[in-house]
């Protein structure tokens, strides 16, 4: 009985030794680190193994990879992560590390990447950069980055966030939010998503349109003219030659409010141009022919009432003279 009950009070073993585990969220191999003056580095896991003396002994560790290039983004160390104590968190190093049994301590980093975007229309070809003036990209993080219409953007990418009482890396989503092209934007908000972790090329589709032009003369409805002014949303004015059949076609047209007319001779009337289709657009030109007409008529009109006037005038007369 007496040894039995020394056995139930006897105290569990105390290990002797405790392993550390270092984890990079996300995976980074090959990042260094230094605990207390030994150097180690994570394996393909993006993870490193050390194994100390269990006790309350303080131990060090510091970051010595805070920034390192692979898969091709950039990766900056951010914060630790481990349980207990969190006020050296943002700390390149960790004092006082107490192991009494296995202890994992995450490192994590934020990625970002350079993103190369270029443009298509509709049809799936090419729209020089030179058009764009400004791009804007939206994050699910909430972030806004704005861009020119060059080519090249750096996106933040991977970031760390608390998931269930743990640290996580998250890859962020990006949607195109606005392209500004000739002072109107040609995307449509939130639509045409990527992830810069997992793709670096991105084409984006711009909605550009095409406008025919027809022009006429408004009584005889023969061509007539030898340009179209076209005023853009911008307020950019452009010149397009008609061809012998008084048409023109234009393609690449940014989305938005037009104005369009015509240089001929005669009148020519300006008109407005709401662009969210490929439209056809009519425009009558009062031309100096046309003028003519409209003016032997007139004189010709005006000659009979004056004829009539006279002959009616005659007849009152008549009348009278009959009378006396």
């Amino acid at each position: 009985m007496a040894e039995a009950a020394t056995a139930a009070t006897r105290p569990e073993p105390v290990a002797l030794s405790a392993a550390v585990n270092i984890v990079t969220v996300p995976a980074v191999p090959g990042a260094a680190f230094v605990f207390d003056g030994r150097l180690v580095t994570t394996d393909k896991q993006g993870i490193a193994h050390i194994i100390v003396p269990a006790g309350t002994h303080g131990h060090t560790l510091t970051v010595k990879t805070t920034h390192t290039q692979r898969a091709g983004g950039d990766y900056s160390f951010a914060r630790w992560w481990r349980t207990g104590n969190h006020t050296q968190d943002y700390e390149r190093t960790l004092t006082g590390l107490r192991v009494r049994k296995n202890l994992t301590i995450k490192a994590a980093y934020r990625a970002s990447f350079t993103v190369r975007y270029g443009f298509a229309d509709p049809a799936k070809r090419p729209v020089p950069r030179s058009r764009v003036a400004t791009v804007e990209f939206r994050g699910d993080n909430g972030q806004t980055v704005t861009a020119t219409g060059g080519g090249t953007v750096r996106l933040l990418g991977i970031r760390p966030v608390n998931s269930s009482g743990t640290l996580v890396a998250k890859e962020i989503k990006y949607t195109v939010q606005r392209v500004q092209v000739d002072g109107s934007n040609v995307v449509r908000v939130n639509q045409q998503p990527f992830v810069p972790s997992q793709r670096q090329t991105v084409t984006i589709s711009l909605l550009l349109l095409g406008a025919h032009f027809r022009t006429r003369d408004f009584l005889f409805g023969s061509p007539v003219g030898t340009t179209v002014v076209l005023t853009y949303p911008d307020r950019s004015t452009k010149r397009f030659p008609l061809d012998a059949l008084g048409e023109a076609d234009v393609a690449g047209l940014a989305r938005g409010n037009y104005t369009v007319s015509v240089e001929a001779p005669g009148i020519a009337f300006t008109r407005p141009v709401a662009l969210s289709r490929n439209q056809y657009v009519d425009l009558p030109v009062v031309t100096y022919r046309d003028l003519g007409v409209v003016g032997g008529m007139a004189v010709l009109v005006l000659g009979s009432l004056m004829a009539l006037k006279r002959v009616r005038v005659r007849s009152r007369r008549r009348a009278v003279t009959a009378t006396s």
